[in-house]
């Protein structure tokens, strides 16, 4: 024990120890007296038990009289047998007398005493301000006795100081099923509403307090602070509101121009290849959409017989012919070009238009935000390039502490592999946070063979910015 530091430190651990053992016994010696307090005296005589057989006069038996007997009526005194009647169950109430009843009020007397008790040491905690502890003495006081109000409205003033307010909401309740004209529990239930955004409910607690105490002034300041609060969140709300709808008119609007200019083609003239030959007009044609054609009624030709030359009917075959071909060979060479020229960039100017509005999530602080954030940029290599650059590598362990699943590492490492050695960024980093984490080698263990390939590839791209000790320590946390 030469080091002064751990002696000054197991001096330190022995002091706390013999001051809780003190206290501890002040505690145990308080509660020995009050329990004497309680127990009967030893020294003092005993009161001889009174036989109630002994004192009570004995039954005299009524002689019934008869309904003819008159002059017996006559006779009769209906005082005196109202007073006997009434001597015989005031005896029979002595007789039914029960002690247990007695010993009840004693134990709930002893209890309530304990938890008062209790409910000083947390008063004296709070002067402290020392919030926990004192949570700890008045959650004692309601274990002994549960039927005081202010038993839990002092524990929901301690919720409230350690910012639980759900649980001070909670307390403040039972506190005002015991008492409903506590003025603090409504105060206390007030103030923790407050905190929540639960503006409505905060007030309806501040105006139950100015029925019960009109000129409480705290009352009066806090309801005008929850009046612009609301007020406040009114503003917002219609503001947020009138933004929906614009933003909603605006997409519907973006759709319905997109899905016109989709619809909607520019009208081509094809001119086919025709062989020039004498006496022949070179025809064009014009492709039009469905919509755009005409939607009269074709007119009625009239047709007369006409004696023509067998030259001129095979001139007329080759035409045809030579028609159906060309015809044929344009509309192969048509469709080939649409569906590689026309469709292809309008699907990808959708899909540059749609990244371009798609906003990249700041820094997480969690991995559910990580998750979340992750799922919603759609697997696209470049956004999850750019989501993933902005996060310091060595935050990742603080980020997902032991939620890493098999899927979101694997896609970590493959962003790793296709985005950063593309643009030549320096992964060191999150090599070295991924190394950090805890259930690394299961993770590693459930890749496949092209997952292990992957990091192998990793560390060695890493080897050109980091020393060989340091790549020794990365391939042994990866068990490459």
């Amino acid at each position: 024990m030469n080091n002064p530091y751990l002696l000054k430190k197991q001096l330190q651990e022995n002091e706390e120890e013999l001051s809780n053992y003190l206290r501890d016994m002040n505690i145990w010696q308080e509660q020995m007296k009050r329990k004497e307090h309680t127990l009967p005296n030893p020294n003092e005589k005993k009161k001889p038990k009174i036989n109630p057989s002994k004192t009570n006069p004995p039954k005299t038996k009524l002689n019934k009289i008869s309904s003819w007997d008159y002059s017996a009526w006559d006779k009769f005194d209906v005082d005196n047998a109202c007073k006997e009647l009434d001597t015989q169950d005031e005896l029979k109430k002595n007789d039914n007398y029960d002690p247990s009843v007695d010993c009840l009020n004693n134990e709930t007397q002893s209890r309530q005493s304990d938890g008062i008790y209790e409910k000083n040491l947390g008063n004296a905690l709070v002067q402290k301000q020392k919030w926990a502890e004192a949570i700890l003495r008045y959650t004692r006081a309601i274990e002994y006795y549960d039927k005081d109000p202010i038993f839990y409205a002092n524990r929901a003033l301690c919720y409230l100081k350690t910012k639980e307010f759900k649980l001070a909401i909670t307390d403040c309740t039972s506190s005002l099923k015991l008492d409903n004209t506590y003025v603090k529990a409504y105060q206390r239930r007030s103030s923790a509403y407050l905190a929540l955004g639960m503006f409505n409910e905060a007030k309806k607690d501040l105006l139950n307090v100015l029925k019960l105490e009109p000129n409480n002034k705290q009352a009066k300041n806090d309801i005008e602070i929850v009046n612009n609060k609301i007020k406040q969140s009114g503003m917002q709300n219609t503001s947020d509101n009138k933004c929906q709808k614009t933003n909603t008119i605006y997409n519907l609007q973006n759709k319905s121009s997109k899905m016109l200019c989709k619809d909607v083609e520019p009208i081509k003239s094809v001119t086919p290849d025709w062989p020039q030959r004498d006496g022949c007009k070179q025809i064009t044609s014009k492709q039009k959409p469905p919509h755009l054609r005409s939607k009269k009624p074709l007119c009625t030709l009239n047709i007369k017989d006409v004696q023509v030359d067998q030259e001129e009917l095979n001139n007329m075959h080759l035409l045809q012919t030579t028609l159906k071909e060309v015809c044929e060979k344009n509309y192969k060479d048509q469709s080939k070009t649409t569906i590689t020229n026309e469709v292809v960039p309008m699907e990808q100017d959708l899909i540059q238009n749609e990244k371009k509005h798609i906003a990249i999530p700041p820094v997480p602080l969690t991995y559910v935000q990580l998750k979340q954030d992750w799922a919603s940029l759609k697997n696209d290599p470049e956004l999850l390039f750019k989501y993933l650059k902005q996060i310091p590598g060595k935050r990742l362990p603080s980020i997902v502490r032991n939620s890493m699943d098999n899927d979101l590492f694997v896609d970590i490492l493959r962003i790793l592999r296709i985005e950063f050695i593309k643009n030549g960024c320096d992964i060191t980093d999150y090599l070295m946070g991924i190394s950090e984490l805890p259930r690394l080698q299961m993770l590693v263990m459930f890749c496949s063979s092209n997952e292990v390939s992957c990091i192998k590839e990793l560390l060695n791209y890493v080897s050109k910015f980091v020393t060989e000790s340091a790549l020794k320590n990365l391939k042994k946390s990866f068990g490459v």
